[in-house]
């Protein structure tokens, strides 16, 4: 009982909004640590210099709600709570942000290695998909940036574009007939035909920086090395919305190449050099399951640059998987832990 007191203290100390010049401030008040899908908050407005409030009306990312809002089919990650207070003959406008987590605890899983293919020990592999049948690659670092396509079985590359120096390649995704490539901090994307002629260039809006892309064959998702992802319109290349990653305890962030399967995204994240992939629900951003590749990168040939985990895709129902400058492309099966 007095874990559970000091929980909800923290938590009110969190949620309140001071705001000396209006007078007033929010509270919001849930019954755990942390705000989940699918908890019931109330929020409440304090005056801080005993004015009296006439009436109150209170908005929830911009959509007027009472003081009790049960958070059903809300996206995880940063929400928005806004006060308008009557008093005096006044019209006072506050706000204050919080963050909601997944009511989910991610499952966890593990893998079974079924076929090992060649790979280019040189690739730093930053983007991975199958398209018609072949595999298409994005690699990365300055001066060894490339476009490719492979027959994944026996490794042999079929086609390929080397970038400028000034261009650090990243992640790519291929929808209808044309191939988009990302670069990690020029801000502009590459827009190629099925035959590596360069036919268009994109910029971004308010992403970061270009990290990883996939598709679900009508949108593609863009990941900038934050926890967001954002979904981009496939014709202007608009970032339309995001979504942000968060489990049930935390946000994650560098998230990094993506994949789409089976209407969830699956991700590498860049940190703690752990090689992990987690299992995203596109529509709020949840992580539904943490897949841990341990041990995996001990199968390829041990070298100074070898680096961490990193390349996804999906073919034929199949899952494959490799890294940056690993000699070897795995087909996995991945199985609860």
């Amino acid at each position: 009982m007095k874990h559970s007191i000091i929980f909800f203290f923290f938590l009110l100390i969190l949620n309140c909004n001071p705001d000396p010049s209006s007078g007033f401030k929010i509270q919001i008040k849930s019954s755990g640590d942390k705000i989940l899908i699918d908890d019931k908050i109330s929020i409440n407005i304090i005056s801080t210099n005993n004015n009296i409030i006439d009436s109150i009306e209170y908005y929830l990312n911009d959509k007027l709600v009472s003081n009790e809002v049960k958070l059903v089919d809300y996206k995880v990650g940063e929400n928005n709570v806004a006060a308008k207070i009557f008093s005096n003959n006044e019209i006072i406008s506050i706000n204050q942000k919080f963050d909601i987590y997944s009511n989910i605890e991610p499952e966890i899983m593990t893998y079974k290695v079924i076929t090992e293919y060649k790979h280019d020990k040189n690739a730093y592999t930053q983007g991975l998909e199958f398209y018609n049948n072949q595999l298409y690659e994005s690699t990365g670092l300055n001066g060894k940036s490339t476009l490719r396509k492979s027959d994944y079985k026996s490794g042999e590359i079929l086609n390929i574009v080397k970038l400028d120096y000034e261009y650090f390649g990243e992640g790519l995704t291929i929808i209808n007939d044309k191939i988009y490539q990302l670069t990690w901090k020029n801000n502009i994307g590459f827009i190629y035909d099925l035959d590596f002629n360069k036919i268009g260039n994109f910029d971004y809006g308010k992403s970061k920086e270009g990290w990883g892309l996939c598709n679900d064959g009508s949108f593609i998702y863009k990941s900038d090395g934050t926890n967001k992802i954002w979904i981009l319109d496939p014709e202007t290349l608009e970032e339309i919305r995001f979504i942000e990653v968060l489990t049930n305890r935390s946000k994650i962030k560098n998230i990094n190449e993506l994949e789409y399967i089976d209407g969830k995204i699956y991700a590498n994240t860049y940190q703690f050099n752990r090689d992990v992939v987690i299992v995203i629900n596109p529509l709020n951003g949840a992580v539904e399951k943490v897949i841990d590749f341990s041990g995996i990168r001990d199968r390829v040939t041990q070298k100074p640059d070898l680096d961490v985990m990193n390349g996804i895709a999906y073919f034929d129902g199949k899952i494959f998987v490799t890294g940056k400058n690993w000699d070897k492309l795995f087909e996995v099966e991945v199985v609860s832990k």
